[in-house]
């Protein structure tokens, strides 16, 4: 994209993505100024207005109310020639001069000495925490601090600069935002959220079927809260087709819903509950939430330990083929079998066979794996000074040990599980007794566990886990469902408590419709011998379980 301008589409160049920005539709744009400016007299900022989108529709909003954008629409901008190309454009084509449009870094305006305005609107800037460091964040999180709003040290910047924005409306004002979907998800969004039910009288969420931003991998949803320093609070929610649809909302002070949802604010705001809950229709939902409440299910992590994969620092160095062990002539003591991605799991199982046909596709290897500090094999050494000698020592996680070539954190799962996911996560049996790097999870069974793996891994298939799976994880923008190991902690898993014998024969019936691709079929057996045969419930049940756990599914993955 060219250097930034006032933007009519959306899109962004390599250095606004750096920055975090990613510029807004004019559709979205329109909207949120058309709800949050509603009388001539009404003032208005966008905090970090990037290419100008929400400038330009904020001037013409005003303009249409009877009123003078140089004595109405504010902005900052960090970026200097974003600021300078849209402080040009817009200071000929409205009359903005330099005092309306500040160039620094919105938290460095103190919201107690600052003008504060009728309406704040935006697209804030997304910088993931592991980008977004050093004194920037320091700075940011000290200013939501001084709000009430402690946030964690994993907090992305669209959170600060969300509860910055909130201080800077005046009583009674309006905040309009894209926020990204994080915020239904991601624990350290929790205060972000109670501080939208403390702030406003009135807090709506609207969901899209289709992606805002087609280029970004997150997806976002539009925060709108009037009411500033009102209350009660109360969160209302609606999922709406697209951005086009948009178009057809009223700008007056009600919007224009077709049976909002009204979500219990305290329950979300405390982590009780969460958003993501009420796209599931509300007769699963209460079933989902029987059943969590009942003796008959589990979180996973009562059972089990979820936990990465080990980190060799140098994938490509550590794993190794037989042509590389007999190149090198490897003893096979210092050699672990490792399974390194999910496609190699074909059933409920992964046994050595499986283990052995992923070799030809890459998808297992020989992980080399050196537990003590002397290396006694001539040939072992002969490879660790090739590796020396092509940088692998010199890597940022091998040069951090010591030695260099010992890989820590290798454990033996009794079942691994997927990290990222297409249509659904894959856990399987570990029968190969493979180990894993960190593109897949570790999963060790407690040893008081009241059922054993194969149960486990039973339970799994029900549509009452499909389901916790979806409302567990979360999307990314490409369809694909990620389990952080916290996550994946939380998946309900009913108890399939019954003899070894059934156990096994269960297991092993799974196993085969799984290899042979009957995943639905697999679904509805294990629904029969565990959700109905033990847990108790009715045909009817089941299939309410298994409507919405597709429901979920289809809305992320076909996106």
């Amino acid at each position: 994209m060219a250097a930034p301008r006032v933007q009519r589409s959306s899109g962004f160049d390599q250095d606004a993505k750096s920055r975090g920005a990613f510029y807004t539709a004019d559709e979205v744009a329109d909207f949120l100024v058309r709800w949050a400016i509603r009388a001539p007299s009404d003032t208005v900022l966008d905090p970090s207005f990037g290419g100008g989108v929400f400038l330009r529709a904020a001037c013409q909003r005003v303009i249409a109310l009877g009123g003078r954008p140089a004595e109405h629409v504010f902005g900052a901008e960090i970026h200097p020639e974003a600021h300078r190309d849209i402080t040009r454009t817009l200071a000929s084509e409205f009359g903005l001069g330099h005092h309306n449009l500040t160039l620094g870094d919105f938290f460095e305006i103190d919201a107690a000495t600052s003008c504060t305005f009728d309406a704040v609107v935006g697209n804030p800037p997304f910088v993931r925490y592991q980008r977004f460091g050093g004194a920037s964040r320091k700075f940011a999180l000290r200013r939501a601090a001084e709000q009430g709003v402690r946030l964690s040290e994993l907090t992305s910047s669209w959170a600060p600069f969300l509860v910055h924005s909130i201080a800077m409306i005046r009583p009674g004002g309006r905040l309009a935002m894209v926020v990204p979907f994080e915020i239904f998800h991601a624990a350290y969004a929790l205060p972000v959220i109670e501080h939208l039910r403390r702030s406003f009288a009135r807090v709506t969420f609207l969901t899209f079927r289709e992606k805002l931003f087609a280029d970004l991998s997150e997806d976002t949803i539009l925060v709108l809260g009037e009411g500033r320093g009102e209350q009660p609070a109360e969160f209302l929610w609606q999922d709406v087709g697209s951005a086009q649809a948009l178009r057809g909302m009223r700008s007056s002070q009600m919007l224009d819903l077709q049976s909002p949802t009204r979500v219990n604010a305290e329950a979300v705001s405390s982590g009780r509950e969460r958003l993501i809950e009420y796209f599931v229709p509300k007769r699963a939902r209460a079933l989902y939430a029987e059943l969590c409440a009942s003796g008959h299910v589990r979180r996973l992590g009562m059972l089990a330990d979820v936990g990465i994969g080990y980190v060799t620092g140098a994938n490509d160095f550590f794993h190794l083929d037989e042509v590389a062990i007999q190149r090198w002539n490897i003893p096979r003591d210092v050699l672990r079998p490792a399974v390194r991605r999910a496609r190699a799991f074909a059933g409920l199982r992964f046994t050595h066979d499986d283990w052995t046909a992923a070799l030809d596709t890459g998808d297992a290897a020989y992980l080399l794996h050196i537990t003590d500090e002397r290396v006694e094999s001539e040939q072992v050494r002969c490879y660790l000074a090739h590796g020396e000698q092509i940088g692998v020592a010199a890597t940022y996680k091998c040069r951090t040990r010591s030695p260099w070539f010992r890989v820590p954190h290798v454990y033996m799962p009794d079942i691994l599980l997927s990290y990222m996911s297409g249509l659904k996560p894959r856990l399987v049996i570990n029968d190969a007794a493979a180990v894993t790097p960190n593109n897949l999870h570790v999963v060790r069974m407690h040893p008081l566990a009241p059922v054993g793996r194969e149960a486990l891994a039973v339970g799994w298939q029900t549509s009452l886990t499909r389901l916790s799976v979806e409302l567990e994880g979360h999307a990314l923008g490409g369809g694909m469902l990620k389990l952080e190991p916290t996550e994946a902690e939380r998946v309900v898993v009913p108890l399939f408590q019954a003899s070894t014998v059934r156990v096994g024969a269960a297991a092993h019936e799974l196993d085969l419709l799984l290899r042979n691709g009957s995943d639905e079929q697999a679904r509805e057996r294990a629904d029969h011998m565990v959700l109905r045969e033990v847990v108790g419930l009715s045909k009817q049940d089941c299939q309410l379980l298994s409507t919405a756990a597709d429901m979920l599914r289809d809305r992320r993955y076909h996106r």
